[in-house]
């Protein structure tokens, strides 16, 4: 809290910052208890239209600091450690502001029309969440439709287009590399001094709805009178999570009936057209955008309901269920291939997608000679990278990329 000496000599600089700490600290000495409530609104929303200033402000100091590499001058190994040191922010926070750094110097048109008041910081911390070091390789070619839409959309509907720019760049940017790349399933788990474990995790997002739907399948909503209350979302989805793991020690197996995924797909995307940012559509229901890869991949071998957009309204096509390996041929693939086919993977039949040879997309056949088993990481590689297969004349499989040997 500043005293009046203090208060006195920040009026009287000529600091802008210093000002405004000493405007703050008087704002703050303000008592609310007997305030009206639209006073209180009116407050509330005046104050939050400073912090977006503000928050303006630090995006445009911080991509500055982070271009010069300021953070080098007291010996730090990265702007993140930096921050972490020097600034009252955990670290999610401080990656996630050297994130909007970044896309602020390699976005000039954004960065413009941020200073200026045209968007916010929240659209640009949108883009920075879905930034990668491959994606940001894009940016300048895409970063005029990016701001355009920035400046038209609220923050909520910019978040989806960022998400649907991330989904379009990956499937521009798969290939040689993507094995290398391609993020990893993972999960996070410790045990507390209560026994209980605690964690987190991170599924792509086939795995995502999957888990999602078989959460929501076997813990739907409580009745209001049940007798032991009504729990949350999350608990509920916890009782489902042990009831899994519970199952599968008591002898379940896993791999039975594929699951059940809506997928919302504009005819321009699936022609193979050029995509519109704006109102191309490729979405799994309950996760969101999706690259064209992985709705291939989830044709392989879920029951997939298609729905046809054209824009982002208007209904084309509502087709039945895409046909599928019927039990008695997935048996007979798992039977013949025991398991995975890449090679070197050992991962068994029953913990094996059945893959199409020929996508069903482009006219192929659910025929047992033209299926084969994949493990979930091999399936997701197939469909994500130049890695083919090809069917030899014996009925043997052989896996091949253009880029190395067979």
């Amino acid at each position: 809290m500043f005293d009046a000496t203090e208060w006195e000599a920040a009026i009287a600089s000529s600091d802008p910052i210093a000002r405004i700490r000493a405007d703050l600290a008087e704002v703050s000495m303000v008592e609310l208890d007997g305030s009206a409530g639209d006073s209180l609104s009116t407050r509330l929303v005046d104050l939050l239209e400073l912090r977006e200033r503000l928050e303006a402000e630090l995006a445009r100091v911080s991509s500055q600091w982070e271009k010069r590499r300021a953070w080098e001058a007291d010996g730090s190994l990265s702007p993140v450690a930096w921050l972490t040191h020097r600034a009252p922010l955990a670290a999610p926070d401080t990656r996630q502001l050297v994130k909007i750094a970044k896309v602020i110097n390699e976005a000039p048109q954004l960065a413009e029309a941020l200073h200026a008041g045209d968007t916010t910081a929240g659209h640009v911390a949108a883009l920075a969440r879905v930034m990668s070091p491959r994606r940001r390789a894009l940016l300048a070619e895409h970063e005029d439709v990016l701001t355009k839409q920035a400046r038209r959309l609220t923050v909520k509907d910019f978040v989806l287009l960022a998400r649907r720019w991330a989904a379009l760049a990956d499937d521009h940017i798969a290939g040689d590399d993507h094995d290398e790349h391609q993020p990893h399933n993972e999960v996070h788990a410790a045990v507390t001094m209560d026994g209980w474990l605690d964690g987190k995790f991170r599924l792509n997002p086939i795995a995502g709805a999957q888990l999602l739907g078989a959460f929501d399948h076997l813990a739907p909503p409580d009745a209001v009178d049940s007798p032991d209350g009504v729990r949350s979302l999350s608990e509920r989805r916890g009782d489902a999570l042990a009831d899994l793991a519970n199952w599968y020690h008591e002898g379940a197996k896993p791999g039975a009936n594929p699951p059940s995924l809506n997928a919302v797909v504009d005819v321009a995307t699936l022609n193979g057209d050029p995509p519109d940012l704006a109102q191309g559509r490729c979405e799994l229901a309950g996760v969101g955008p999706i690259t064209q890869a992985t709705l291939a991949q989830i044709a392989c071998g879920a029951t997939l309901t298609r729905l046809v957009m054209a824009g982002e309204s208007l209904i084309l096509d509502m087709g039945r269920k895409v046909r599928l390996a019927t039990p008695a041929q997935a048996r007979a693939i798992r039977i013949r291939d025991t398991g995975c086919i890449f090679p070197s993977c050992d991962r068994p039949a029953h913990w094996c997608d059945i893959h199409h040879v020929d996508e069903w997309a482009d006219g192929g056949l659910t025929d047992v000679a033209r299926m084969v088993c994949l493990c979930r990481r091999h399936h997701t590689l197939i469909h994500n990278s130049k890695w083919t297969i090809t069917i030899n004349p014996d009925g043997s499989f052989q896996m091949t990329h253009p880029a190395r040997a067979p």
